[in-house]
């Protein structure tokens, strides 16, 4: 009996011991949340107001004072604009005090304890609900924004199609006050707030005119948190575009490029259907129902064909159409259009790690709506004119230095990581869809598509990236191509189980890294 109290003793003692550290780690959690409430209701000993004085009880703003919904924000974001304003690179007579009075640990405490509220749109005064004309300008820029004429990406490209936001640069939108979000636009315009990474918001911002910055802050303020503006038959489209099948008169040194029908053209009854259905699955592939299936990777068409496959110099579908069929080295023959689409779910969609196994069929509803959407697209185009002005991506000259993936680590920390992420897997939404494509790893394109050909990957980036702004010089263009595609990736699918015969047959020359020994570790890229 004596042996028995013993060991129960020490089994006491254990499972006390037990409780104490497990106990332990759940503490500073729920303390966090209790200083970040004590910093939202009290503020601190140091000088710090209490945040409900301007953002509310709730987190939810006053509109009329121009101060915004905290309420729901992702924490990084809150994290980030605190910091902003501590170290004077975003100033606001308030909150620059406030923020200079917080610690470290405060700042992160009562962004998670705002972040951690729920969202909730309509407290104060609300704006007005657009209709008609008014709804699909709205719809249009934040959608689609306004590539050929002004670069100008879609306020969903960055901020999530529900304008819930994505990460520490790119705030949840939707559901914030219409004031707040004007007063953002015109300071960005200004010049007056200046804490966007790579200057994004102050090229958005001065592409836009007054009307169109009022048509955007209702949008978003009338929009439910977490969710779209839903718009029975909306016509995605502004006004006055060109006529379809033209070819507007280039400005003095560049060469015309041919214009595709407009967004508002779109053609009706069955046929119309389906190149809507071809313009969703471009633009969603990895998520549209219809697709999904043999997409194995996170990666959509208009990735690296900008604007739905409109935009010039980033190989537009409408040139594509034209060029097919056509002889391809990579297979060794002559390959349909169909055939092409094909062999883009079989190498830029990794299809043989899809739910399908392999790529859509030619005469399933993927297929179909995406040739559908490239024969509209190409309307009025030149049948077999393979040198259309615009096809492709234009080359960028080799430099003195060549390239370096070294280097290029740098650019792509100072240029891509804001959007791409620190590992180059991309950026999801709360909803786990890619809104920034993976790069590189399981999730990125293969070691088939084209893409991973350094020289492709230059043109792409030089001409297109960073998403809106440009300006990355050829050398940093090179750079980081290098670097993007010295990274592991999905297999090539048409590895047989001899990697060696692979590199020969497939692989090889200066702009491929596949079969390289890229950080001369003894393990060559793609390597089993």
């Amino acid at each position: 009996m004596h042996n028995v109290n013993r060991y129960q003793c020490r089994a006491l003692i254990f499972t006390a011991g037990l409780l104490a550290w497990l106990t332990a780690g759940a503490t500073p959690a729920l303390a966090d949340q209790d200083v970040g409430e004590q910093l939202a209701k009290k503020g601190n000993s140091n000088g710090a107001a209490a945040c409900i004085g301007c953002h509310g009880s709730d987190g939810q703003g006053m509109a009329a004072g121009g101060f915004p919904r905290l309420a729901g924000m992702n924490a990084d974001y809150l994290v980030s604009q605190l910091h902003a304003f501590r170290d004077g690179t975003r100033n606001n007579p308030i909150m620059t005090p406030i923020a200079t009075n917080l610690a470290d640990s405060e700042i992160n405490a009562v962004a998670r304890y705002y972040s951690l509220l729920p969202a909730a749109s309509g407290s104060g005064p609300k704006a007005s609900p657009l209709e008609g004309d008014l709804l699909q300008r709205a719809n249009h820029l934040a959608t689609w924004g306004d590539w050929p004429q002004r670069k100008l990406p879609g306020c969903n490209q960055c901020h999530a199609p529900s304008g819930e936001g994505v990460g520490a640069n790119f705030p949840g939108i939707a559901g914030q006050h219409a004031s707040y979000l004007k007063a953002q636009l015109k300071a960005w315009q200004s010049g007056a707030r200046r804490n966007d990474p790579l200057g994004l918001m102050k090229h958005v911002a001065t592409s836009l005119s007054e009307e169109e910055i009022d048509l955007l802050a209702t949008y978003y303020a009338s929009m439910p948190p977490g969710k779209t503006i839903a718009a029975d038959n909306l016509v995605q489209a502004p006004p006055k575009q060109p006529v379809a099948g033209t070819t507007p008169a280039p400005d003095a040194g560049q060469q015309a490029t041919f214009t595709p029908p407009s967004r508002e053209q779109f053609p009706v009854g069955p046929f119309g259907d389906m190149v809507r259905q071809g313009e969703a699955i471009f633009t969603q592939t990895n998520t549209d129902p219809v697709s999904a299936p043999y997409v194995g990777n996170d990666q959509a068409c208009t990735n690296c064909h900008l604007d739905a496959g409109r935009l010039a110099d980033s190989s537009p579908l409408w040139a594509a159409w034209v060029s097919y069929p056509a002889y391809r080295k990579k297979n060794d023959k002559v390959n349909t259009y169909i055939e092409r689409l094909q062999g883009c779910f079989t190498y830029s969609m990794n299809a043989q790690a899809s739910k399908a196994g392999k790529p859509p069929a030619a005469d399933s509803d993927t297929i179909v709506a995406l040739t559908a959407y490239s024969y509209w697209l190409a309307s009025g185009a030149p049948t077999g004119d393979s040198d259309m002005a615009g096809r492709g991506y234009p080359e960028v000259a080799a430099t003195e230095k060549g390239f370096d993936a070294q280097r290029g680590a740098k650019v792509f920390a100072d240029n891509c990581a804001m959007c791409h992420g620190k590992d180059g897997q991309g950026v999801r939404d709360a909803e786990g869809s890619a809104i920034f494509p993976p790069l590189w790893g399981e999730h990125g394109y293969n070691w088939g598509a084209g893409m991973h050909r350094i020289n492709t990957a230059t043109a792409f980036i030089k001409h297109n990236m960073p998403l809106g702004v440009g300006g990355l010089s050829d050398q940093e263009a090179w750079d980081v191509a290098a670097f993007m595609n010295s990274h592991e990736r999905p297999q090539d699918p048409r590895y047989d189980g001899d990697f060696e015969e692979t590199v020969k047959q497939h692989h090889g020359g200066e702009y491929d890294y596949y079969g390289v020994d890229v950080g001369k570790s003894g393990k060559r890229l793609g390597q089993p």
